[in-house]
């Protein structure tokens, strides 16, 4: 992992025949994440990022989709398969922060405001800032690993904000989860996305709780 600020996050890089490469993000998911963070004794994966987290690597670029299953000890154990390289470029070079980073620390944690225990509108900790998930593209498989992460049992009902507080920082968007995932950081990687761009997500989950910050 190069230019994060320990070994356990950073831009992906992969030595192949003695020649070092970045990783194209299109051919990268969690699971060879998780492999990875394995790998160098750093825990699991809590994101896969884009370009702007690490920066742009140089030189050769892997093209290659690693297709882990999540439970292997090397990223060497998982078979490959080569994606169209024309796909590729350092403006997608990937990057992982696993759980054994300090950036980890708060990242993909979760909190509820303007509510209840288990039912308010929606932050979550995501680039280094909390912020608000907008309601565009949320399902109910997010809204039930959302409401697990935060021990408040399963979800009741999600909705759009009632709040037309403006809020100052970027909003969230763009998970995908199967519905099994215990952390809202083991779906699909989200984009930072303008709070002015859609209406932000309110939940009511049906267990309780006294601390909304997981």
């Amino acid at each position: 992992m190069v230019n994060g600020s320990d070994s356990c996050s950073g831009r992906v890089e992969l030595q192949y025949l003695s020649e070092w490469g970045t990783i194209c993000a299109v051919g990268w998911d969690m699971r060879a994440a998780d492999v990875l963070c394995a790998q160098l004794d750093c825990g699991n994966a809590v994101a896969v990022v884009e370009v702007d987290w690490f920066g742009e690597g140089s030189g050769h670029i892997w093209a290659d989709v690693f297709d882990c299953q999540g439970n292997e000890t090397h990223l060497s154990q998982c078979g490959i398969s080569s994606w169209s390289r024309a796909a590729c470029s350092h403006k997608h070079d990937a990057g992982v922060i696993c759980n054994g980073s300090s950036v980890a620390f708060h990242e993909g944690r979760v909190r509820l405001s303007g509510g209840s225990e288990c039912q308010g509108e929606v932050e979550i900790y995501f680039r280094q800032d909390w912020r608000r998930v907008l309601l565009d593209s949320w399902s109910l498989s997010e809204a039930s690993v959302l409401c697990r992460q935060l021990g408040c049992g399963s979800v009741l009902n999600y909705r759009s904000s009632p709040s037309t507080t403006e809020h100052k920082h970027m909003c969230v968007m763009g998970f995908s989860c199967s519905g099994s995932e215990a952390h809202l950081g083991n779906c699909s990687s989200a984009q930072p996305v303008n709070c002015s761009s859609g209406e932000q997500l309110y939940i009511t989950c049906s267990g309780k709780q006294h601390n909304t910050y997981q």
